[in-house]
């Protein structure tokens, strides 16, 4: 995910990486799920991050569980550079989102491509993950993994393709469940980056894929719209003309990014919660619009050292057309992440369009 990591509610810096139909397109009956968080999980239309670091993440999951079915916990990472699974269960978390019947996927992240190569293609680091992962899996609370591996090459395709594959198989003998992200294309061409995501593949032998629609701007990039709608349309128009169509979930950013200098890897974006867009505005006595093709937010200001700044942000319009998108087109609908939203997404106009039966 371009931007992924804890986002500032006001002013303290963060990298964010760059990550609906009802949930039960998902098929969250898990064979090795108690019975009640299932059912409750499969009448739920969203599936979101969780990132166990922050607690404003928790806070608006105990606010809006109801909306709820499948949680993603930022508990594991990879050690750069020599690969090993670090981390732990945050026992608050997971304790919380099984009591509310939210069937619990915790997420296995490594951002770091030469890591994620050697994962995939030394055999004794790709055993030794394997079992890790599968030791994870376990656990009684846990519904299954949720596996983020980003910034490979398409060379290492079919290795992705395999290291899924036999993960999906220990997981499924376990009766656990195996979500993975990909990164969002409108085709499938092995020869560009994101061809290291076999999505006809992947979505073969995984339970779901979390699509990750957004990244068309990122703190390298110039200024633009986060998520364009045009892009998130082909995506899911893509992602619908596949074999299972019904495991990918269309996943919808929750943040704001703001570009000094016309941005660029001489000048990254700063990521900023929604909150913390609106008080950089109303700091900077910014007139604000609202871009007509994203529905996302926008403004210019100058800083105090004369810099020229240009702010994107998503917020509830912007992210209820995606989620409406990925209804229209027979998909589940996930968020990155919970606690960074503008609140209006949570009302009964938002989500209506994503509803079982909405």
């Amino acid at each position: 995910m371009k931007v992924r990591a804890s986002v500032r509610a006001g002013a303290v810096a963060s990298s964010v990486l760059a990550p609906i139909a009802c949930a039960a397109a998902l098929a969250f009956a898990a064979p090795g799920a108690a019975g009640a968080t299932s059912e409750a999980a499969s009448a739920r239309p969203l599936q979101a991050y969780l990132l166990s670091s922050a607690p404003d993440s928790l806070r608006d999951l105990r606010a809006h569980a109801r909306s709820i079915g499948v949680i993603y916990p930022t508990y594991y990472d990879c050690v750069v550079p020599s690969g090993r699974v670090t981390g732990a269960e945050v026992l608050e978390d997971t304790a919380y989102a099984r009591a509310q019947g939210i069937a619990v996927m915790p997420r296995f992240n490594c951002q770091d491509g030469a890591t994620v190569h050697a994962i995939l293609g030394e055999p004794a680091l790709r055993a030794a993950t394997l079992a890790r992962l599968a030791a994870i899996a376990r656990n009684s609370s846990f519904q299954g993994l949720n596996l983020d591996l980003e910034n490979d090459g398409a060379s290492d395709r079919q290795a992705l393709t395999s290291f899924v594959t036999a993960l999906a198989a220990r997981l499924h003998a376990m009766r656990k469940r195996l979500s993975v992200v990909v990164v969002g294309v409108s085709k499938d061409d092995p020869r560009r980056s994101t061809g290291f995501y076999d999505d006809r593949a992947l979505a073969a032998v995984a339970d779901s894929v979390f699509v990750l629609a957004w990244g068309a701007h990122w703190e390298g990039s110039a200024p633009g719209p986060i998520a364009p709608l045009g892009a998130a349309s082909e995506t899911a128009a893509y992602l619908a003309s596949l074999p299972n169509a019904s495991r990918f979930v269309l996943g919808a950013p929750m943040y704001g990014l703001d570009w000094a200098r016309g941005g660029g890897k001489a000048n990254p974006a700063t990521a900023y919660q929604y909150s913390g867009i609106v008080s950089l505005a109303h700091a900077e006595h910014a007139h604000v619009r609202s871009d007509p093709a994203s529905h996302e937010l926008t403004f210019e200001y100058t800083d105090a050292a004369g810099a020229p700044h240009v702010v994107w942000s998503m917020n509830a319009a912007a992210d209820a057309a995606l989620l409406r998108i990925a209804r229209a087109h027979g998909l589940a609908a996930g968020l990155w992440r919970l606690g960074q939203e503008d609140q209006g997404l949570w009302s009964s106009a938002a989500l209506r369009a994503v509803a079982p039966g909405g």
